[in-house]
């Protein structure tokens, strides 16, 4: 695909690398990337799909294709662009004529996601601005797109790989369906990520740890899982910096 830094990789990490105690765990999707070398003259543009209505797109901004049959449960690597104040528009997958459409400013430097979201029987698109710059020394930081309606609302938490659930506080309580959460700080460290039902701990599947090191910023989004209750919900990370 044109304008990508780097060849999408997708990890499948097993249901216990992510626990989500609804009552039951879930399964986390992982992209590997590192921005990089970014030319001073240039924005970043990528597409995180979260929609269950929509089939599956092409997106455009201005008449720059930057992703190509885009399905639910995905964030694409970011494409490198000129920047400009122009309109990202969505498409069936081998169409020409737009379903949805976002105005972005689309600055130097600046690094941005055209996010599909659903918008009753059909589906919109806005553009989100993504940090682009690095956390606090010995930090990473992390924002979660919750999109999993039928789950409602959730606790998410930051397990230590030396702690419990029990012993630990939720990093953001009451977490309702289609919320766009602020980037987060947290010290960099091994933790599994875990979600329940807001107010809700039941006991916990024993989580496989994930490396958070300093200087990254990651994207999480939450969505309910299509064909399973085993887990119900599907995790995607998106790798915004380092």
């Amino acid at each position: 695909m044109a304008g990508f830094i780097r060849k999408r990789l997708w990890m499948r990490i097993g249901a216990t690398a992510l626990v989500a105690l609804l009552p039951v765990s879930a399964a986390v999707l992982s992209g590997c990337q590192t921005i990089e070398n970014m030319a001073p003259s240039q924005t970043l543009v990528r597409v995180i799909d979260a929609s269950y209505n929509a089939p599956a797109v092409d997106v455009k901004v201005g008449a720059t294709a930057i992703a190509t049959n885009v399905g639910a449960a995905t964030i694409t690597n970011y494409a490198f662009l000129p920047p400009e104040e122009t309109t990202a528009y969505v498409y069936p997958t081998g169409t020409t004529t737009a379903t949805a459409s976002a105005q972005g400013n689309f600055l130097v430097s600046q690094q941005h996601s055209v996010f599909i979201t659903d918008s009753g029987a059909t589906y919109t698109a806005t553009v989100l601005t993504d940090q682009a710059i690095v956390p606090p020394a010995g930090y990473f930081s992390i924002r979660f797109l919750q999109q999993a309606i039928h789950a409602g609302a959730v606790d998410i938490y930051l397990v230590p790989s030396s702690g419990t659930l029990a012993d630990s506080k939720p990093l953001l309580t009451d977490v309702t369906p289609q919320s766009i959460e602020a980037y987060v700080n947290a010290m960099a460290g091994t933790y599994s990520i875990v979600v329940t039902p807001t107010g809700v701990i039941t006991t916990p599947f024993t989580s496989t740890p994930i490396a958070f090191v300093a200087g990254q910023v990651r994207t999480a989004l939450i969505m309910d899982a299509q064909l399973t209750t085993h887990p119900p919900v599907t995790v995607v990370m998106g790798d915004d910096l380092n």
